[in-house]
């Protein structure tokens, strides 16, 4: 006997009453695989309003380092007077090597190029502009060019995933 499933409602309709074939993480991962060309950039940014920056102007010394290390990010946009004007980004990996007599700022410390993507975006977008350019931290803008917030590759990742990814930055 040969069936044919007709609608995406109808394979999660199967997906979701089998028994004992897939696990509960198998489900969710096929699950959100089917939507996730749905979603939009601006359903799983950090808003502009919680994203971490610096000034191109801050010195890079042990309590700034210390600031930067206790948020759990690697990466934070560089900005020159707000966060509309983000110039370069930051990653703490970069800032091992500044030295204790440096006195090197965040302008100097920073990758000078920034991606942008706009908040309209599918995450499939995203992820292939991710793979593309090899960058893992995108500013996100709107209709008008202005900073929406910021969308990391482990973002659109566990958005994929349907779940959290746990690294070596993350509290436990």
């Amino acid at each position: 006997v040969s069936s044919q499933v007709s609608s995406r409602q109808e394979l999660e309709h199967l997906i979701d009453q089998s028994v004992g074939i897939l696990t509960a993480d198998e489900k969710k991962f096929i699950t959100n695989g089917l939507h996730f060309n749905e979603k939009k950039v601006e359903d799983i940014m950090t808003p502009r309003g919680v994203v971490e920056t610096i000034a191109k102007d801050e010195i890079i010394g042990p309590l700034v380092l210390d600031e930067l290390h206790k948020t759990g990010h690697s990466r934070f946009p560089v900005i020159d007077t707000d966060i509309d004007h983000i110039v370069g980004v930051l990653h703490i990996k970069d800032l091992l090597r500044v030295g204790a007599k440096d006195s090197e700022t965040a302008e100097q410390a920073m990758e000078k190029r920034v991606f942008y993507i706009n908040q309209e975006q599918t995450l499939d977008h995203a992820l292939a502009a991710f793979i593309k350019t090899r960058h893992h931290l995108f500013v996100v803008v709107n209709g008008y060019r202005e900073t929406a917030g910021v969308l990391t590759l482990e973002d659109v990742m566990e958005a994929l995933l349907g779940r959290e990814i746990v690294d070596e930055f993350d509290l436990h």
